[in-house]
């Protein structure tokens, strides 16, 4: 290296493709194919592993130190990338500055959504609304990984949007009302370690395909302020394992359709102690 001092040969600047991004070190090294330095027509004169790691630059909005800020592993294989060489022109030392996105045969690199095309085809389920998805070029800022995830912050006017999408179908999205849609495709848990209140100003309604099964190793209170109504298809069984107390404030009305109505246990069974619950 005949470079005495970094920064001192002026600035060598390069454009140039990412051919490979293993880095062995795992800092988010690129190799890079760069025009007029190396061979872009001849890769065997000048192989993929012989090309230098160039080293990214990160933003400030991380610190890039013991572990804290963005990972440096957006390039893929393919991506034009601009930077300059620390060692002037020795041409080993390239780092990168930015990424360059462009049109070739006719494929954009710019995410589809970001360009007002709604990509995203949701297979509405339940009472699930339609996409709030209005976006204009160039309020909607998108960021969206190789398989598929998105997430976006759309600042279109009138129709701003938070949306977090995973490629299954699993999505959260805020609209510009400030309605929040919650979809699940998976199974979904929900663990809290401590207490929890959920406090709704207007009506909830909960359905549910199949079954529902609450486990209280507590005490359980139910305090409705209105009517109350409870409607079974089928049987309807009910233990109480201690004292029962019941209260009727007004009136007490039995109707039975068909069959008997039976409130002992037959004496046989009562004499011999055996439960008839």
């Amino acid at each position: 290296m005949t470079t005495q001092r970094i920064g001192s040969e002026g600035f060598k600047w390069f454009f140039g493709k990412v051919e490979d991004r293993d880095d062995p070190l795992k800092l988010g090294r690129c190799r890079v194919r760069v025009e007029m330095v190396h061979d872009v027509e001849n890769t065997k004169k000048i192989r993929t592993s012989d090309l230098p790691w160039a080293v990214p630059i990160m933003p400030l909005l991380g610190a890039s130190y013991k572990e804290v800020g963005l990972a440096p592993v957006g390039p893929t294989i393919g991506t034009t990338v601009f930077g300059f060489y620390m060692d002037g022109e020795e041409s080993q030392l390239p780092i990168i500055l930015g990424t360059l996105p462009g049109i070739s045969n006719k494929l954009h690199d710019v995410k589809d959504l970001a360009r007002e095309i709604n990509t995203l085809n949701k297979a509405l389920l339940g009472p699930e609304p339609q996409s709030a998805y209005r976006a204009k070029y160039p309020y909607n800022k998108v960021f969206s990984s190789e398989s598929g995830h998105v997430f976006e912050v759309d600042d279109t006017p009138n129709f701003e949007r938070i949306h977090q999408y995973h490629r299954s179908g699993t999505y959260t999205e805020v609209n510009a009302a400030g309605d929040h849609v919650q979809k699940i495709v998976g199974d979904g848990y929900e663990i809290i370690a401590k207490n929890n209140t959920v406090y709704v100003q207007g009506n909830v309604n909960i359905v549910v395909k199949g079954n529902v099964n609450y486990t209280v190793e507590g005490n359980m209170n139910l305090n409705v302020g209105g009517s109350m109504n409870v409607t079974v298809g089928g049987e309807t069984n009910i233990r109480h394992n201690s004292t029962l107390r019941e209260y009727i404030g007004g009136d007490h009305y039995l109707r039975k359709k068909a069959g008997q109505t039976d409130f002992t246990c037959p004496a046989d069974i009562r004499s011999s102690g055996t439960d008839c619950s």
